[in-house]
This record gives C-alpha cells, structure tokens and sequence, in this order.
C-alpha cells in the first residue's frame, strides 16, 4: 500500500512537471502570420527596387498644338513654343535674376482643367519633352516654380493656364512632343494613369525658324504679376 502511494505521488508531480501544451490553432496562426511576413518582404524588396517608371505606365492619348486633347482625368491644350536664349526669374529672397544658357529655353504656353478633382504637377513625375529619338527632358530647376504652372492648382470647371519652361540642345528640338502628365503617389502603382502627348509640329523647318527667332532674354516675372 505504501509503494502505490508513494508512486502516485510521483506519478502526478511528473504530470505537474510537464510543460502546457500550446494549441494547435495558434501554431497555425503564427505560421500563417510567417508566411505572411515573407510574402511582405519580398514584394517590397521588388517593388521599392523598381524605378518609379517602372511601377507607373500611361494610358497615352495624342494630339496636336492647339488642339484640346481630353482624358479621363484632366484636359489640356498647347497654346504656343517659344525659344529663348536667358530668362529673367526670382530666387528664393523673390529677386529678379537672369540665368542663361549654352543651350536653349523652351517655354511651353499650356492651358489644362481637371475632369474631377483639383491637382497641382509634381517634380516627382512632371510633364516632359520627348524628343524624336526618346530623350526625355523635364522642366528646367534654374526657374523658380511659383512663376510656371507648377504654381497653380488645375481645376475642375475652370482652365488654368501657364509656363512650362524646359532647356535643350537645339538638337533636341525638331519633331519634339510634350508629354503632359499629371501627379502619380510614387508609393502606388496606376496602370490606368492618363498622359497626353502632343506634337508641337516642329518639323525641320518650324524648329530652324524657331531656334533663328529665339530671344535673347524673356522675362517670366513680369508675365507673372
């Protein structure tokens, strides 16, 4: 009688001494949540890894200087190209400074609303020029933004119109487009963002004559004001 006590006794610290058990339920749940994790980090590895070009392609729609060329989501026209050798802008204390160049100041006159919601452009994926042979150039940084129309917000209901100014070789400047692009989240992808292309109709005539008749300085602040 006492061995069978004593062993009773044993048998239920050992049982006591034994680690719970964790139910199988959460050993799902956590390995799921790994996997999870996983999955997460090689998507951002890929995507983050990937230019913002990459991530982002456009639905085109095509036109012509002068023309209104219509978007799901925004309106836009080419008034004019002008050519210029210098331009008269402001820096950040707001005085007037000319800055010129080896190379060529395109200024784009362009008037564009918005189908829905107001935007303003973005540096982050601004309108470019496209040049005949693929050369992408985005606006010029040596004029200041609050005189251009990276300044203003387009609308809806209303055309808002202003400069967009880019410097090229003259090089550049035949059969040259404008890819007009409004603001894309660099973090979201949109493969249904809509961009207008438009011929400027600089053939090598128009662009010869052009470039001859460049000015020697134009003056953005005082269109500004």
């Amino acid at each position: 009688m006492a061995a069978t006590q004593t062993d009773n006794r044993v048998s239920r610290r050992a049982v006591r001494a034994k680690p719970p058990r964790r139910g199988s339920g959460r050993r799902i749940a956590a390995g799921v949540a790994g996997i999870v994790l996983a999955a997460a980090a090689v998507y951002a590895q890929q995507h983050f890894s990937m230019s913002f070009e990459q991530r982002t392609s456009y639905l085109t729609y095509n036109g012509r200087i002068g023309e209104t060329v219509e978007t799901k989501r925004f309106t836009v026209k080419v008034l004019s190209v002008t050519a210029a050798r210098a331009v008269d802008t402001t820096d950040y204390s707001n005085k007037v400074t000319k800055v010129a160049t080896s190379n060529l100041f395109l200024l784009v006159d362009i008037s564009a609303t918005s189908a829905r919601e107001p935007f303003k452009l973005s540096r982050l994926g601004p309108p470019v020029l496209l040049t005949a042979d693929g050369r992408r150039y985005q606006p010029t940084d040596k004029v200041n933004d609050t005189l251009t129309l990276f300044n203003k917000y387009i609308q809806p209901g209303f055309w808002t119109s202003g400069l967009l100014v880019f410097e090229v070789p003259e090089d550049a400047v035949p059969g040259a487009d404008l890819v007009f692009i409004p603001p894309v989240s660099p973090l979201v992808s949109d493969n249904y963002a809509p961009e207008a292309q438009i011929d400027l109709k600089l053939s090598g005539a128009a662009a010869a004559r052009l470039i001859s008749q460049a000015e020697d300085n134009h003056s953005l602040v005082s269109e500004s004001r």
